[in-house]
């Protein structure tokens, strides 16, 4: 009878313990995955609940988390069985934040008056462009057929010569919808960068203005660095587990920051790695050039989402007020095609310099430790990974299969947004070459290309953008 008495106490004990070190842990990211994802679809998105539940947030072990919605205060309070409470709050111009130990009152008191900048002038038709039947055909193949749900597609736009020659939508999604990139802001993170370096706040190939790393090999970090992956810090992409990835996205206030606390594991500039964290410091660094966080939220609706007219638009910051440049920008389809553009011509937009030509040739020229496949923040076909795709395409790339690509030898950008569970699924490389293949017959006669204006190569970086 003892004997069994201890043996059962013995198993509970095991089984306790597992919960603990194995689960537990593990649950803060389910809960907080789940509050950020359906406030930010639910108030930003506009999406209906059930189809949160079950798309967005039906993959995995996400099923485990009760959510609680308050429509009123535009909240999301979610749990694991009471474990690892979590609250993610939409504010009005800035989307949902994730609150871990912020006050929450101060966090709900931030906004952004977007109806206050001033945007450029739409250039594309107000209404949604039907795509010729030929290249309607190659858009469908990025969609389910009737009755499955695999590849969820929910927007497929199609831009040649800068002219929008077609858009198809998913049920429930329109011209207007803001929808989710991930890592895609990534990319436009570093376009702020951009900005940041032709006005002279910031240099390419200074050492990175972080304090704490000027008394060990983290001082020989530079931006150029952060924006190629190559930082050399001890970063642990894992979604599956208890990470360094995970930790800031789903546990930290000031996720730079924490990114910022890693350790070096390599020397700065041998070994290529894909690190949220990375764009995630980049986004402090930008904040902290300016005087107050409200000036540096302004400052990118003034010198990139405003005059490219992007209406639809929205990038959520967390909880210290810094834009989450890994991973968090809404936009509709034509935004996210409008910024593509911007990068096909060369930062040139309506006849003004916009960004450095200089820093969009640097941000799609691939890095040699990545082997030919990623640049500053945009991957890049230089290992002739997708066959369909030119030696000279670059792509924004988000989690679920959504990529905003870039074509120059086709002159032609694609956007496609969805959420496809296994990227097995979605073939972008088949899907590409069908649209290259329908918008060759299509004749379009391009705007005239903008006058060049005087530019700065790079601003104040010290040295010319070259990688």
């Amino acid at each position: 009878m003892k004997k069994s008495l201890i043996f059962t106490i013995a198993i509970f004990a095991i089984l306790i313990a597992a919960f603990y070190y194995l689960l537990y842990p593990r649950l803060e990211i389910i809960s907080g995955y789940n509050a950020k994802i359906m406030c930010s679809c639910l108030f930003v998105s506009k999406m209906q609940r059930a189809e949160v539940e079950e798309i967005d947030l039906g993959f995995g072990p996400l099923w485990m988390a009760s959510n609680e919605v308050d429509t009123v205060e535009r909240t999301i309070e979610t749990s694991v069985w009471g474990f690892h409470p979590k609250k993610a709050i939409f504010r009005e111009g800035l989307g949902c934040t994730l609150i871990h130990d912020a006050d929450e009152t101060e966090v709900k008191s931030t906004t952004l008056d977007r109806s206050a900048v001033q945007y450029g002038p739409e250039i594309w038709p107000d209404t949604e462009v039907i795509p010729e039947e030929k290249l309607r055909e190659a858009i469908e193949t990025g969609f389910d057929p009737p009755g499955k749900n695999v590849l969820n597609t929910r927007a497929i736009l199609v831009v040649k010569s800068g002219k929008l020659i077609g858009e198809v939508y998913g049920e429930g999604f329109d011209m207007h919808s803001e929808l989710p990139g991930w890592s895609m802001m990534k990319s436009v993170n570093s376009a702020i960068v951009g900005l940041l370096v032709k006005d002279g706040m910031l240099e390419l190939d200074a050492p990175a203005p972080i304090d704490d790393w000027k008394i060990d090999a983290r001082a020989e970090i530079t931006l150029r660095h952060l924006l190629n992956m190559t930082s050399g810090l001890d970063w642990n992409e894992d979604y599956g587990s208890v990470s360094t990835a995970t930790v800031m996205l789903y546990g930290t206030d000031n996720m730079g920051k924490y990114a910022a606390t890693v350790p070096s594991a390599y020397p700065a500039g041998e070994n290529w790695y894909y690190s949220s964290g990375t764009s995630n410091i980049l986004s402090m660094i930008t904040a902290e050039a300016f005087d107050s966080k409200a000036e540096y939220r302004k400052y990118a609706f003034d010198r990139l989402f405003g005059p490219l007219g992007m209406k639809h638009f929205t990038v959520e910051t967390d909880a210290s007020g810094t834009f989450v440049g890994s991973s968090y920008g809404y936009g509709s389809a034509r935004d996210w095609a409008k910024f593509a553009l911007l990068y096909q011509n060369l930062g040139h937009w309506q006849g003004t310099q916009i960004l450095d030509t200089s820093w969009v040739e640097f941000s799609k020229t691939p890095v040699d430790a990545s082997n030919g496949k990623y640049a500053g923040q945009f991957w890049t076909n230089g290992d002739g990974g997708f066959e369909n795709y030119g030696k000279d395409s670059y792509w924004l790339g988000g989690f679920q299969g959504k990529q905003v690509s870039v074509h120059p030898s086709e002159d032609l950008i694609v956007v496609r947004i969805g959420v496809t569970y296994d990227r097995e699924d979605n073939n972008f490389d088949r899907l590409i070459g069908n649209i290259i293949a329908a918008a060759r017959d299509i004749q379009v006669q391009p705007e005239p290309a903008p006058a060049d204006s005087t530019e700065s190569e790079g601003g104040s970086t010290g040295s010319t953008l070259r990688n």
